[in-house]
């Protein structure tokens, strides 16, 4: 179910976000970056949270599962306060964050619901990197262990036999 997810956000950041160089699986990419930074920028990381799994008929699985977006840019400009001239370039990288979360609204796919955005924070610890986490959440329903439904029949006189 993780790859459909990962496959679907994916696909969907790049077709609606063309800007976005560069996506991948979450590794605490940002933590270990030294000097350089050895992928393109703007830069989008999807990361699968812990979830509990309740189980359903016939061995299928449903889950919450909150996915974690991590959009990181480099620091466009530093400013001397809102005043300063420079503040709009500054704040370019929230346009982007709007747009990422525009593409994901609404994003759904076989067996997950529309992701629902259900948190937002901007971490500014990484020198000239600066790093956006978007939560999501949806509803998924895995199949893959899945029983076949088989069918029995019954006459009458079983169905009344049993009763």
């Amino acid at each position: 179910m993780r790859k459909q997810i990962f496959k679907a956000i994916a696909q969907r950041i790049a077709e609606r976000c063309p800007d976005i160089k560069f996506i991948d699986l979450w590794n605490e990419h940002v933590v270990e970056v030294a000097t350089s930074v050895p992928w393109p920028l703007p830069a989008v990381f999807i990361e699968f949270e812990q979830y509990e799994v309740r189980q359903l008929s016939r061995w299928q699985r449903e889950a919450d599962i909150p996915v974690r977006l991590h959009i990181v840019t480099r620091w466009q400009a530093y400013t001397a306060g809102a005043a300063d001239k420079r503040i709009d370039t500054a704040l370019q990288y929230f346009d982007l964050i709007d747009r990422v979360n525009a593409a994901m609204q609404g994003l759904s796919g076989t067996g997950f619901t529309a992701f629902q955005l259900t948190a937002s924070a901007t971490n500014h610890n990484h020198g000239e990197l600066m790093e956006n986490i978007e939560r999501w959440q949806t509803r998924a329903v895995d199949a893959t262990a899945e029983r076949p439904q088989q069918s029995v029949t019954l006459s009458t006189m079983e169905i009344i036999d049993r009763v």
